[in-house]
């Protein structure tokens, strides 16, 4: 945050100068006005102006961005000049110079002014946020494409081209899409390729200097959905329409990403809904989701920006994380297959991420997200046909109960799973209620229990954080009533408890399993 406000305030009202003057530059050039020239070298003007200012508050506040947009932008315009073609020239204004301006307004407004208190950053959340990047209009309901491919471009162009030559054998032909292209940095090849594409349902954003924060794509998206991914990925053939299925086969699914595998792993596989595995976290590097809801813009940092470096992996944990609390479901498309070219981790960035995402977020995005083997290895998933019940205890995030549910879909080919939960820690609460049929908050075992789902009867009860309460002899008594015949009870304790001789049992690492 910048301290100096008046400066800010100046500044961010030169900013909006700079933005009507972009759009009566293009009324100029749609016009052929004989001063575009003149005016043309004002805006440089503007823009040198504003960057004098805003360097020496890039010192202040490392999180800014702005002096690189104001880079960008004075870049475009010096594009302008070397291109005749009018087509050419409005689509750069309305595409890339345009937007740039408008993220340098957000840039300044919000990192200068708010970050890194959270007071200010959630007052811009609510109030600012979707004023700034609205969802895009419809006529009537219907929106302009069907489907809005965002390419962020962060490789050689040699990648680039397989990138693209793989999605565009992936997009079904009979879908109205537009590609939005956006450079980032990647060099003049990379724009050069991006300018060679530039069509009427092909939007380039060419950034000579490289800020990491695609936000500026959710300016310009005009379709129903956007697919979302990054030059470093190849997609399979039917990648795309599989991923589409399953995003449209139930409204609560927020957002759906490929599953990842060897570049030799690369199939063309059918559709198949019992390979679609509901997740509490995607991998964003390839993901789909409805242009109107909030995970998308998120992802891209256009909504609840918290950090200072933009698109990170916590791109997508922030996402995931938003997506569950505002009731959207997650899926990973096992029959849509992608490849993604090694990348190293930044350990630097994932150490920043963890504080600032706990601090704005309220909870370490680094718990709790590993399935646990031992467990699967313990429990049986084959043949079962009718409905299957799972209840969780003390669940997390519910990462074991989604990865039961796949289980027993994958294996019985049986899509009739229920999750129920109990929990006692108020953080998951939330999420545990997304990915439940039925989920109650726990205060008092004792007078509680009885009156949960007393009904119902469960294939797995999985208990994933016990204490003595939850050790009591006559809960567990309790809880192996609720069992179904042949049904499981896995506790997660190493230690000694009560029905230590009871059969039939297995220890598996830290579990102890009770069948019925």
């Amino acid at each position: 945050m910048i301290k100096d406000k008046e400066m800010g305030k100046k500044l961010l009202e030169s900013i909006e100068t700079l933005n009507e003057a972009a759009y009566e530059l293009y009324s100029m050039v749609l016009n052929d006005n004989e001063r575009l020239d003149d005016f043309v070298k004002t805006m440089q003007a503007l823009l040198i102006g504003i960057k004098g200012n805003v360097t020496g508050l890039v010192v202040e506040e490392p999180a800014l961005k702005c002096n690189l947009l104001v880079d960008n932008a004075l870049d475009t315009l010096e594009k302008l000049g070397e291109i005749s073609e009018k087509k050419r020239k409005l689509g750069i204004i309305k595409n890339e110079l345009i937007p740039e301006i408008g993220e340098t307004y957000v840039d300044l407004l919000f990192w200068g002014g708010c970050f890194p208190d959270p007071d200010a950053m959630f007052e811009y959340y609510n109030n600012q946020m979707k004023e700034f990047y609205p969802s895009p209009e419809t006529d009537k309901g219907r929106y302009r494409y069907d489907l809005s491919v965002a390419v962020m471009a962060n490789t050689e162009v040699e990648q680039v081209e397989k990138c693209l030559k793989s999605l565009n054998a992936a997009v079904p032909e009979e879908l109205r899409c537009e590609y939005v292209l956006f450079n980032d940095g990647a060099g003049e090849k990379v724009a050069k390729y991006f300018d060679g594409l530039a069509d009427k349902n092909v939007k380039v954003i060419n950034y000579k200097y490289q800020t990491n924060a695609p936000s500026v794509i959710y300016q310009l998206v005009e379709g129903k959905d956007v697919l979302f991914l990054t030059t470093e990925n190849i997609l399979s053939k039917t990648a795309v329409s599989n991923m589409m299925k399953c995003l449209t086969s139930d409204k609560k699914i927020g957002a759906v990403c490929p599953a990842f595998v060897e570049e030799d792993k690369l199939d063309d596989t059918e559709s198949n809904e019992y390979l679609w595995h509901q997740k509490s976290e995607l991998n964003t590097d390839v993901v789909l989701a409805p242009s109107s809801e909030i995970l998308m813009p998120t992802m891209l940092g256009a909504y609840f920006p918290f950090m200072a470096k933009r698109y990170t992996e916590f791109s997508s944990k922030a996402m995931s994380l938003i997506g569950r609390r505002n009731g959207k479901i997650l899926y990973e498309a096992g029959d849509a297959l992608a490849y993604r070219v090694h990348k190293e981790k930044d350990e630097d960035i994932v150490l920043e991420g963890i504080k600032q995402f706990e601090r704005i977020m309220g909870i370490n995005p680094m718990l709790e997200q590993d399935v646990d083997q031992d467990l699967l290895s313990g429990l049986d998933f084959k043949n079962k046909e009718k409905r299957v019940d799972i209840l969780g205890i003390n669940s997390s995030f519910g990462i074991n109960l989604l990865a039961i549910q796949d289980r027993v879909r994958e294996e019985s080919k049986n899509l009739r799973t229920n999750i129920y939960s109990l929990n006692e820690e108020e953080a998951y609460e939330r999420d545990l209620e997304t990915i439940s049929k039925k989920s109650r908050f726990i205060s008092d075992w004792d007078k509680d229990f009885d009156k949960c789902f007393p009904n119902a009867r469960f294939d797995y009860i999985v208990m994933e954080k016990t204490n003595d309460k939850l050790l009591d002899l006559m809960l567990l008594l309790k809880l192996l009533e609720r069992l179904k015949d042949g049904g499981s009870l896995a506790i997660h304790t190493a230690e000694e408890m009560p029905l230590s001789d009871y059969e039939p049992r297995k220890v598996v690492g830290d579990w102890q399993i009770l069948y019925k």
